[in-house]
């Protein structure tokens, strides 16, 4: 794998581009379709159909820097993608989701570079923002105010990195890592099949589809509206293990982004409160849960 660009005397962050030999499998990666209509089931599916061909890539970096600002039990910045290091979405604009450990980085700074078959990188996005100190899945949606929609069978390349210290140059500064994400085309029926669904039934066909970062987004949204759903739960970690990541189990476990507010309309559609009795004598009840 080539290198444009490597740790200078500047402190200039890796970057990595993919030769064109190896992107060609890329736009050939299988998505399965249907010609009748999806069977849709009660019961979630626990995996995701996950393409074998892969692109090169580094999802976790950690672990071993002591003199880093990574620390914790789990002391690694990690993406949540397939052993793969790519996964497929149907969103024009999905959501990026990584582990971040207890650290004292002064700033997280996130990448996003169209890679074309020579393996030209153009840069589509980048921001950089404050790190929670603590240790937890963070997430990251790209603004459609600010860019166009990604293109379709078109593979882009996506990086975290943890600056420690912006003045030092050294490369226990800088923890990097970095994946694939492309968008692909479902079928019409698929499509419309959706359409029907509610967010807990599309995740199963998401799965079947393939399409990972539209099950890993709509099982964390779920999650943060229904925190006490076992089913949920169990979908998620069963998920995230198939990442393969060092200590997978513990990372599906940490804290999850707080991306979604229980009072907006995406939980109200998913959540299902208890019945309550009706009121007596109008006397309003107080701090009452569902």
């Amino acid at each position: 794998m080539r290198k444009m660009g490597k740790m200078g005397k500047m402190g200039k962050m890796k970057e990595y581009f993919l030769p064109p030999l190896l992107l060609l499998p890329l736009l050939t990666l299988p998505l399965a379709t249907y010609a009748h209509s999806y069977p849709v089931t009660k019961q979630l599916k626990q995996s995701v159909n996950i393409p074998k061909k892969g692109l090169p890539g580094r999802r976790e970096n950690g672990g071993t820097r002591r003199e880093s600002c990574m620390s914790g039990e789990l002391p690694q910045l990690a993406l949540l993608l397939p052993p793969t290091n790519i996964g497929l979405t149907s969103a024009a604009y999905p959501r990026f989701f990584w582990y971040t450990p207890k650290n004292t980085a002064q700033k997280v700074k996130f990448t996003l570079h169209k890679v074309d078959e020579t393996g030209q990188r153009t840069l589509v996005y980048n921001t950089t923002f404050q790190p929670s100190r603590a240790s937890g899945v963070t997430s990251l949606a790209l603004p459609s105010q600010r860019i166009p929609p990604l293109a379709i069978n078109q593979p882009y390349q996506w990086s975290v990195s943890l600056i420690c210290d912006p003045q030092d140059t050294s490369p226990n500064s800088v923890i990097s890592v970095y994946g694939w994400v492309e968008r692909v085309a479902v079928s019409n029926n698929v499509e419309s099949t959706l359409k029907q669904l509610s967010p807990r039934e599309r995740i199963s066909v998401y799965a079947e589809q393939g399409l990972w970062f539209d099950v890993v987004s709509t099982l964390a949204d779920l999650r943060a509206c229904n925190s006490s759903d076992t089913t949920l739960l169990a979908t998620w970690v069963s998920v995230v293990k198939q990442t393969a990541l060092f200590k997978a189990e513990a990372i599906a476990r940490s804290a999850l982004p707080k991306g979604r507010s229980p009072n907006s309309p995406f939980c109200k559609s998913v959540v299902h409160p208890k019945p309550q009795p009706p009121p007596r004598n109008n006397t309003k009840i107080a701090n009452s849960k569902f």
